[in-house]
């Protein structure tokens, strides 16, 4: 955080066009005091500088809330009632340093009261979804990936937003891979005599690299796979976010609840950070060559990042934790707490993942050259606004599934082959005894998103 000292002789040198600043709006509550300011174009950094007088001050950063409004919140800030509080705001509005007001401080009177009762002790609730309302997501709350992309990790499934792969029931929403043939459109001959376009089928692409547009049979079978991803439309940047779920169990699922930037203000991947709260293989059995289980009685928490994917320093900020009665047995919540100085990942309230990287993410990966992420923030590429990711993949040649591992049944493809939807498929009697029921499915009860 930015001493009073040093903001007090930044402002000394601040360019003076106090009306590029709007007021800012000064709640008191019990224990503490809140600055809430309306966005304007241009506006990037954001800190105020206040006390009770000139000698003792606070000073601080705001953090952009999902709702474009600029918020600093200090909850060991007492202002009793009739006492009066003076105040300076600093800013970057379109590449220019600004202060407000120009010189001195601005006195404030009458800081609006809250009740106790409404104090926000921690932060705001700035997303909740229940699905407690309709048979299907709510378009109002999440966008569907309607694409045969399966990343660069080839996966099987082809995204849909078909009722059968994306439901709600009894308050509970399930993401469900399904068998194409069961699909109306589909049957087992068209796999590889059809086609599957996305346009034509839902009047919408929402990915076409890899072929994820439109595909045909004769060219190589058609996903054989359906399933189901979703994306919040409510992004936040710092502060927690909780999913309470139950993962699948199924040879070769792959369940995933993560977040990715809104906009990729450092570069493409993993140049702008990926943050995954949860993956895991929905293998009974998913042993590497030293006998260690990486099935479905594990979940792992892993953040990417690099200049370029072949330089992804994800394996210095991966953790695991592991439940011998397999995490899809009940349900769970993995949940993110992001501060401006660490990003810690845990289920049911135990660790998983502890990043807080010294000297920030470019010194920390040891990367040679100009650090791109210079003008971030200390946790920069994690410093801008994240939206979050509900999905259920099935294989991939990325190597999540190793070749070289032990599995409940034979891998039926390798990592190099060229037809891996049909190998997949050729060996369905194998691996389709473990898709029991709704046991196939992510199955989340509630999801929450807080703004510190």
């Amino acid at each position: 955080m930015i001493s009073c000292v040093l903001l007090l002789s930044l402002l000394s040198v601040l360019s003076t066009r106090a009306n590029d600043l709007p007021l800012p709006k000064i709640s008191r509550f019990e224990n503490g005091i809140g600055f809430m300011l309306e966005d304007i174009p241009g506006l990037r950094l954001l800190h105020v500088i206040y006390g009770k007088n000139e000698k003792d001050t606070k000073a601080g950063p705001f953090h952009q809330a999902v709702d474009g409004m600029w918020y600093h919140r200090n909850n060991k800030f007492k202002l009793e009632e009739g006492e009066k509080l003076l105040y300076r705001l600093m800013a970057e509005i379109g590449g220019k340093l600004v202060q407000f007001p120009i010189g001195g401080f601005l006195e404030w009177l009458e800081p609006k009261i809250f009740s106790p009762k409404n104090a926000v002790r921690r932060g705001t609730i700035v997303f909740r979804d229940d699905f407690d309302h309709g048979d299907q997501p709510d378009r109002n709350h999440w966008d569907y990936e309607v694409s045969m992309y399966g990343g660069y990790n080839w996966e099987i499934q082809a995204y849909v937003p078909e009722r059968a792969n994306a439901f709600i029931r009894n308050g509970h929403l399930f993401l469900k891979p399904t068998l194409t043939i069961n699909n109306a459109r589909f049957d087992e001959s068209k796999l590889t005599t059809g086609v599957m376009d996305m346009h034509e089928m839902y009047g919408t692409c929402t990915n076409a690299d890899r072929y994820g547009c439109r595909r045909e049979g004769p060219n190589g079978m058609l996903p054989p796979v359906m399933s189901a991803k979703i994306t919040s439309k409510t992004t936040i940047r710092y502060g927690k976010v909780e999913v309470r779920a139950r993962i699948p169990k199924g040879d070769w699922i792959w369940p995933a609840i993560w977040m990715l930037p809104r906009s990729s203000h450092y570069g493409e991947w993993p140049r702008s950070g990926e943050i995954d709260l949860m993956e895991s293989r929905g293998n009974s059995v998913a042993s590497d060559p030293s006998g260690h289980n990486h099935g479905v009685n594990e979940v792992s928490s892993t953040l990417h990042w690099g200049p370029s994917a072949n330089e992804n320093r994800f394996s210095r900020t991966h953790g695991e934790r592991q439940n011998n009665n397999g995490w899809n047995s009940d349900f769970h919540v993995y949940s993110l707490d992001w501060t401006q100085n660490q990003l810690v990942i845990s289920v049911d309230n135990q660790e998983v993942l502890h990043v807080n990287p010294p000297g920030g993410f470019w010194h920390y990966g040891g990367f040679s050259g100009d650090n791109l992420w210079k003008s971030g923030e200390h946790m920069a590429p994690f410093d801008q606004p994240f939206y979050l990711i509900l999905n259920v993949a099935i294989g991939g040649t990325n190597g999540f599934f190793p070749d070289d591992w032990h599995y409940d049944t034979k891998k039926p493809w390798s990592n190099n082959s060229p037809h891996e939807n049909a190998d997949f498929w050729a060996h369905r009697n194998e691996w389709e005894r473990t898709w029991v029921g709704d046991n196939v499915a992510m199955e989340i009860d509630w999801v929450q998103m807080t703004q510190y």
